[in-house]
């Protein structure tokens, strides 16, 4: 049977005795329904991972002792990025749990044109922290991508933009897998994807301007979350680690 995996968001070692959150010691004990003598994988987000027994249960919380480290790394060798649009929330937060389990190393939400209001940042930036974890936990990753903070895409595309970057765009000239087999491996790929309706025209020739390929993705219009799925799983078909 699968050891269940957690993320901890504290300094793990070999020998460690602690007490889990409030939240995490529930789940544990009232969802996975673990007992005394239970093993648990644990994972900060730095690399690796850890093996625990369930040593004790106090006053509804758990204590976890760590007896094994394991240097395990599941990072694709691609070093990718997604820059996507924040789109409506079921679809931002689909996105985000795919991009994690794709691989995906860098997130970087910004804000369109045709983006929805973006209310409570700081809440949304915490759901979407959550997605990231869960997601890594589900997907064996060890560690969790950096989530950037939203902003504006003009912003984002006033940066140095690093590697080969693509845009996604239903009249783009180019065709992905054209585009990927002249990609160097060794460099990293960074993904522009728009929110539902798109990136404006302006946009993406903004995007044109600082270096960005124009991307199609075939015939048929694919919704953003369809789109960043796709382009990311093919891009670690060609260069990553998915086949």
């Amino acid at each position: 049977m699968r050891s269940s995996r957690l993320f901890v968001d504290i300094s793990l070692s070999v020998g460690q005795e602690f007490v889990l959150a409030k939240d995490l010691s529930h789940y544990l004990l009232n969802v996975l329904r673990k007992r005394i003598g239970s093993s648990i994988t644990l994972f900060n987000g730095k690399g690796g991972e850890y093996v625990a027994n369930l040593v004790s249960i106090t006053k509804k919380l758990a204590k976890l002792q760590i007896y094994e480290y394991k240097n395990i790394d599941r990072e694709s060798p691609l070093k990718l990025t997604l820059v996507q649009a924040v789109s409506r929330p079921e679809h931002m937060d689909y996105t985000i749990q795919k991009a994690v389990e794709l691989g995906v190393q860098n997130i970087v939400p910004v804000i369109t044109e045709r983006s929805p209001p973006l209310h409570k940042i700081d809440k949304r930036k915490r759901h979407w922290d959550k997605i990231i974890a869960s997601a890594c936990e589900q997907s064996g990753r060890n560690r969790l991508p950096q989530l950037h903070d939203a902003i504006p895409l003009i912003i984002w595309l006033s940066k140095p933009q690093i590697g080969d970057c693509l845009v996604l765009s239903p009249t783009g000239s180019r065709s992905l897998c054209v585009s990927l087999s002249r990609h160097d491996i060794q460099h990293p790929i960074t993904v522009l994807v728009g929110p539902e309706g798109g990136l404006s025209e302006i946009e993406i020739e903004s995007a044109i301007e600082v270096g960005y390929l124009d991307i199609n993705l075939g015939k048929r219009i694919l919704r953003t979350e369809t789109a960043a799925t796709t382009v990311l799983s093919i891009c670690q078909i060609w260069h990553g680690d998915l086949c």
